[in-house]
């Protein structure tokens, strides 16, 4: 079973869109799904009880962060295929323990002066446990100067993904419907993520 996790320290920065997207890319991609909300706005878990197909599940209550590496063992024992984790917006012994269980920690960064700034306590966590990782810059304008200069500067720190989640009313719109962008009439959103599920696959292959 393959974990990815999405994780970041600074509020606002699109972790919930990212992690239930790639649960709906991944699901419709052919594999079992199973979905952790660590997060305590519980914001994916909303997502998922306004979803109304059944092929993402979570448990009937999410584990606490100290105990997320029994329930994955215990997911993988039930033959789902990816486990996707909403981590928390706070940093502690516990989120580095969960963390060095991920495949994949992905982590958005909005291209703003506030977010680069946070990132510093983002990569200090990754650092600790030693999880695989790629950035996402995260509501983007394709093209602009800003987006460009957020890319050289994560590009210090670790791998930075050659595809962006660009800023989309529509997934607000979907977050509020409990579907994921791949499966709306938003075309370009659709590409998108598309693009991110095969980015991710790859570097998780």
């Amino acid at each position: 079973m393959k974990t990815i996790m999405t994780s970041s320290q600074k509020g606002g920065s699109g972790k919930t869109t990212m992690a239930l997207n790639l649960a709906v890319a991944a699901a419709k991609d052919g594999n079992r799904v199973i979905a952790f909300d660590l997060d305590p706005q519980q914001s994916l878990r909303a997502w998922w009880q306004a979803r109304d197909t059944d092929d993402i599940q979570m448990l009937d209550q999410d584990p606490p962060v100290a105990d997320i590496r029994q329930f994955l063992k215990h997911a993988e024992g039930q033959g789902f295929d990816i486990a996707i984790v909403d981590t928390p917006p706070a940093a502690g012994d516990w989120l580095r323990a969960a963390m060095a269980e991920a495949d994949l920690v992905a982590v958005p960064v909005k291209p703003t002066p506030a977010d680069l700034r946070a990132i510093g306590r983002t990569i200090d966590i990754i650092n600790a446990s030693q999880p695989p990782f790629a950035f996402f810059l995260s509501q983007t304008k394709p093209g602009t100067k800003v987006v460009n200069e957020t890319a050289r500067v994560l590009a210090k720190h670790g791998r930075v993904a050659d595809t962006e989640m660009t800023y989309r009313v529509s997934h607000a719109t979907g977050e509020m419907n409990g579907t994921g962008a791949i499966e709306g009439d938003d075309k370009k959103a659709a590409a998108e993520f598309a693009a991110i599920w095969t980015y991710v696959k790859e570097i998780t292959s």
